[in-house]
């Protein structure tokens, strides 16, 4: 079973990447994770002038000891760029087969500075430059990070910048946030500036509450806090909305991100058509070691269905997309319980009383559908805790 891929003419081994994150803020990290099967990595995220990070700058919200939802205030890269570059000459003489992708970012006013920040990367040998247009942790209040993706004009401008320089030589990707009205505008702005692909999404902007003990915001940092990027499993729809959406339009090839904890999650995002998928969250909570699972989860979807390289199913899921207005409105099912199954908890008769059609009783401690009632909603299926519901066309019942 092949797993290697292709993004821009660029071979990876596998689709697992590692995001621009914490788990790429080094060379020894980096160079751990190649030697664990990682396929590339996009290095954290560099500016001219290094950065001094927060302390406790993490926040999370847990649901039966696991983290759900998790919050990050950290920003870009505590090395300057020398030392950055230094970095990618060595991982790059090391590691020739792994991609390394540089991710830099800089403000909408000063082209030299992206200029400079993207030849050394280059110069350094990576093979693909990331713009960073979508951080939202601290960089929007001063116009940069995700303020700048905020604006297809100006993300189209600094992108045509360095695709209309003659020296930049390598390929040229867009980092988006899906904290925007319309992320297909911004993507059909990065291809119109020439840019060769995007990747989607960054973390999401979000505050994660407070500890109603202390009544300290989260994350707490001296008593305050401040807005940072969510991320995790939470965000996965959102992200595999937005990769849908910008495979569409403009069509851009597009790496995914957002999410992603499991091979089983990649396998959506190759459904939709994005050959390459970046991870951070999940490492940083499973270490990089996670890279096993996610390969042997990626074969066994594969296995399922008789597929035997990745090309054999790539984007035939964003196929299935369509605009409201196209799907069938005559699509008729029912609710059907499957009684083996049924439990009795009767969460699907709640459900229905107060969210649906009052079409569940409890019958001989069985939930029992009346046909003639149910609408075909699906809220049933949704809350059902044993998979005892099954929605089932008309004409079949």
């Amino acid at each position: 079973m092949d797993i290697s891929t292709k993004f821009l003419s660029l071979t990876f081994e596998n689709p697992f990447v590692l995001a621009s994150a914490p788990p790429t803020g080094s060379y020894e990290k980096i160079a751990r994770a190649f030697d664990t099967g990682w396929s590339g990595a996009v290095i954290k995220t560099l500016m001219e002038e290094p950065v001094k990070n927060l302390k406790n700058r993490f926040a999370s919200i847990k649901n039966g000891g696991s983290v759900s939802c998790f919050e990050n205030l950290e920003q870009v890269s505590e090395k300057n760029s020398e030392e950055w570059f230094l970095d990618i000459r060595k991982l790059k003489e090391n590691y020739p087969e792994k991609v390394i992708i540089g991710s830099i970012m800089g403000d909408a006013e000063r082209y030299d500075n992206w200029k400079k920040l993207a030849m050394g990367c280059q110069h350094a040998g990576a093979d693909i430059i990331e713009l960073n247009f979508s951080c939202p942790n601290g960089y929007p209040d001063r116009g940069t990070g995700a303020a700048l993706g905020q604006n297809p004009d100006t993300c189209r401008e600094i992108v045509g910048w360095l695709k209309n320089d003659k020296d930049i030589k390598i390929p040229v990707i867009a980092k988006l946030s899906a904290a925007v009205s319309d992320i297909t505008s911004v993507g059909k702005a990065v291809s119109d500036g020439g840019g060769d692909g995007i990747c989607a999404i960054n973390t999401f902007p979000a505050f994660m509450g407070f500890d109603l003990m202390s009544l300290n915001p989260k994350a707490n940092i001296n008593g305050y806090s401040t807005y940072g990027g969510y991320s995790g499993p939470g965000i996965k729809p959102i992200a595999l909305k937005s990769v849908s959406a910008l495979l569409k339009k403009p069509g851009l090839p597009v790496i995914a991100c957002g999410g992603i904890v499991t091979g089983f999650d990649a396998a959506e995002f190759l459904l939709l058509g994005s050959p390459v998928v970046q991870l951070a969250t999940a490492v940083m909570f499973e270490g990089i070691k996670i890279i096993r699972k996610l390969e042997n989860e990626l074969k066994e979807f594969m296995s399922w269905h008789g597929f035997l390289k990745i090309e054999d199913f790539l984007g035939i899921g964003n196929k299935k997309i369509c605009c409201y207005d196209d799907l069938d409105i005559d699509y008729d099912v029912k609710a059907v319980i499957n009684g083996e199954k049924c439990v009795g908890c009767g969460r699907c008769v709640i459900s229905c009383r107060d969210g649906g059609y009052q079409a569940i009783d409890m019958f001989d401690k069985k939930a029992v559908v009346d046909t003639a009632k149910c609408r075909g909603c699906s809220l049933c299926l949704n809350v059902c805790p044993n998979d005892a519901v099954e929605m089932i066309q008309v004409n079949e019942i």
